[in-house]
């Protein structure tokens, strides 16, 4: 018969399967030994739990442990911790290790939650890992039908922020997550298109954090061009005679403290340089030489030119959506 263990996480009681011997080939014996293995699955992920069966290991353990049971597993793992001061959960929080600590505290791949938190917010707007995910699927490739890890090779985001990134669009309504039969649950667009790309419009963010001028850019690294001279690659209009790039906002904060600026600034340069919330979306391993046209639209959509209004919307009138 198989033991079972019952945990509540935010309230809700959830029933964990214990696992056998048998289930837990390739474990090291080390971990055997240190961890009682359950089975459960929470806002419809399959997640392995593991229980230690002494004293709790440092956070650096547990972060390795985890690892590499995830690896062999193929799931995310979950430690039930008797107890957990406040500098180890954030310890914990900053390597990713997820865990449930005597029912009050929670930090797992969907949420991050303190049972103090009595309301959960609902987005009013996209992060930037759903925008991404939702531009991937309306240019790149389709993702209806796919699960979080169904995407993550296609992405340049971790599990984690992919499953977040879907439950954001999942809160504005924008897909659903259904079963498909198994015990995944799977992405599903109502709309598709154009239509899915206008219901979108009232929770898109502008990609662009930041815009700076440089005189000049002490690296040998591609940069996509954005701004008005991408909007030129794409349409009818003649491109500004700056060189206008986008990085993202790291690449930005670490180019700024290790001096690769030549005299940044706010007001003119040969360069300007647009510091966006994502990065380019395009498939993974492919070298983007402009930033997708949608972002590019989004971007520009507080450009008071009338010109640049006309060709933003020819750009839009002319892609092939690939839903």
């Amino acid at each position: 018969m198989v033991k079972t263990k019952d945990i509540v996480i935010l309230g809700r009681p959830l029933q964990l399967q214990e696992r056998s011997k048998a289930q837990m080939k390739g474990v090291t014996i080390g971990d055997s030994l240190a961890y009682k293995f359950y089975d459960g699955e929470f806002h419809g992920m399959s997640l392995l739990f593991a229980e230690p069966k002494g004293k709790v290991a440092s956070p650096r353990s547990l972060s390795v442990t985890a690892s590499n049971l995830t690896s062999l597993l193929q799931r995310p793992t979950v430690f039930l911790l008797p107890t957990c001061p406040a500098y180890e959960r954030q310890r914990l929080i900053d390597k990713d290790v997820y865990f449930i600590a005597s029912d009050k505290y929670v930090h797992l791949p969907m949420l991050l939650a303190n049972e103090r938190i009595r309301k959960t917010k609902q987005a009013k707007a996209l992060t930037p890992v759903a925008q991404y995910l939702l531009l991937y699927h309306l240019q790149i490739e389709s993702i209806e039908g796919l699960a979080a890890r169904d995407i993550e090779d296609k992405m340049p985001y971790s599990y984690a922020s992919i499953t977040l990134g879907i439950t954001c669009l999942e809160d504005l309504g924008l897909c659903k997550k259904v079963a498909d039969g198994s015990k995944r649950k799977v992405i599903h667009f109502d709309k598709t298109g154009k239509d899915l790309w206008e219901q979108a419009q009232s929770v898109l963010i502008n990609p662009v954090e930041e815009r700076i001028f440089c005189d000049d850019l002490l690296s040998d690294e591609h940069y996509p061009a954005c701004g008005i001279n991408a909007l030129a690659h794409y349409t009818w209009l003649n491109p500004d005679p700056e060189r206008i790039i986008m990085m993202t906002v790291k690449q930005l904060r670490e180019f700024r403290s290790s001096g690769t600026l030549v005299r940044p600034n706010e007001f003119d340069g040969n360069i300007i340089i647009e510091a966006w919330k994502y990065p380019p979306v395009t498939k993974i391993g492919t070298e983007a030489e402009w930033v997708d046209r949608l972002s590019l639209a989004v971007s520009l959509r507080e450009d008071a030119d009338p010109r640049v209004e006309g060709e933003v919307e020819r750009l839009i009138n002319d892609i092939e959506w690939k839903d």
